[in-house]
């Protein structure tokens, strides 16, 4: 009976919630967007991400938006690769001025998350007079970006740790030896 159900086409709402969990892959946001009650829809993401029709349409529509996209791992490598390799000094001018973001190589240009002015002033009130703009740049997480990279090659392995086993086989040992002896001098009373 259950796997009769899993079978059936979606209805239009499991179909919604299989777009709108594209969004964020966030299946509570997702069943909620969806039009499901937003008391049971941590309940509900799960119950409909555990059909197989629904993970079947997920699948399928995270397929086409990579084929859309032309999405693919070399793209994503290439582009960690241009971020982690950028260098700040490419931002500035020969005398140490902020280039026109223009005039910047696209690789820092695409790994700028922001940039902020501020007008400075000298003097107070009315006597205050403009002086120039300070400017800030903020650029990707190089550290995240490499952290990526080394992930992806394996570079980086978490190992796990096992403390109190030195000497277990010793230990193991002994228990036998005490075992046997008190088997054998139970042996010898009777």
């Amino acid at each position: 009976m259950k796997e009769e159900n899993e079978l059936r086409p979606l209805t239009p709402q499991q179909e919604r919630f299989c777009h709108e969990y594209l969004k964020d892959r966030n299946g509570t946001q997702a069943a909620i967007r969806a039009k499901y009650s937003r008391k049971t829809a941590q309940e509900q993401a799960s119950q409909l991400l555990s059909k197989l029709m629904v993970k079947a349409r997920v699948n399928e529509l995270i397929a086409a938006q990579i084929n859309r996209l032309k999405l693919n791992a070399d793209l994503v490598i290439r582009e960690l690769l241009k971020h982690a390799t950028i260098d700040i000094a490419d931002a500035y001018d020969e005398n140490g001025e902020l280039k026109d973001i223009q005039d910047m190589p696209e690789p820092l240009r695409k790994a700028i998350i922001a940039i902020e002015t501020e007008e400075l002033f000298e003097g107070r009130g009315e006597d205050r007079e403009h002086i120039g703009y300070a400017k800030k740049i903020k650029i990707c997480d190089k550290t995240k970006t490499l952290e990526l990279l080394g992930k992806h090659l394996k570079m980086f392995t978490d190992v796990t740790e096992h403390r109190g086993l030195e000497g277990l086989a010793d230990r193991i040992k002994e228990a036998r030896m005490r075992t046997k002896h008190a088997h054998n001098r139970r042996g010898r009373k009777g």
